[in-house]
């Protein structure tokens, strides 16, 4: 995946967040509409931050950056703040725990569908269209001199 499918899956995030949180808001009860929206927003911003410290550190090693090693331990850090929001979302706020999970895992779709995007487009590009020539050999259709 490049940067612009990250982008993409970040955006799905949003998209799809969006939707299901107005879905729970319309059919939920206000426990599971809470926590679909909490699981929503906690999950965009985790993704939005993780693809911060991924592109700062991808770009630092890029540059040939000698401290561009020491950046990917940053992500441990926010893993754990992640992990205590989750403790605390849990046990603290009046949220039902499965609609929260189900907020909070709307990026495997959006990973999914940005995945197969990607793939597709990387198989139109790598495909140049062909046709066959009279005498059974496929040549490109953009070839400025045919065989005879």
């Amino acid at each position: 995946m490049d940067a612009a499918t990250v982008r993409m899956v970040e955006r799905l995030n949003y998209l799809f967040g969006g939707i299901l949180v107005i879905t729970a808001a319309i059919v939920a009860t206000q426990a599971q509409a809470l926590g679909v929206a909490i699981g929503v927003a906690l999950t965009c911003l985790n993704f939005a931050v993780l693809r911060g410290l991924v592109f700062k550190w991808t770009s630092a090693v890029k540059e040939g950056d000698p401290s561009a090693g020491n950046r990917m331990y940053l992500i441990m850090p926010k893993m754990l703040g992640m992990m205590g929001a989750v403790i605390v979302i849990i046990l603290f706020l009046p949220v039902d725990s499965i609609a929260f999970l189900i907020g909070y895992s709307i990026f495997f779709p959006s990973i999914v569908i940005a995945g197969v995007v990607d793939s597709l487009r990387a198989a139109r590009t790598s495909h140049e269209p062909t046709t066959p020539s009279t005498d059974g050999a496929i040549t490109g259709v953009n070839d400025a001199n045919p065989p005879s």
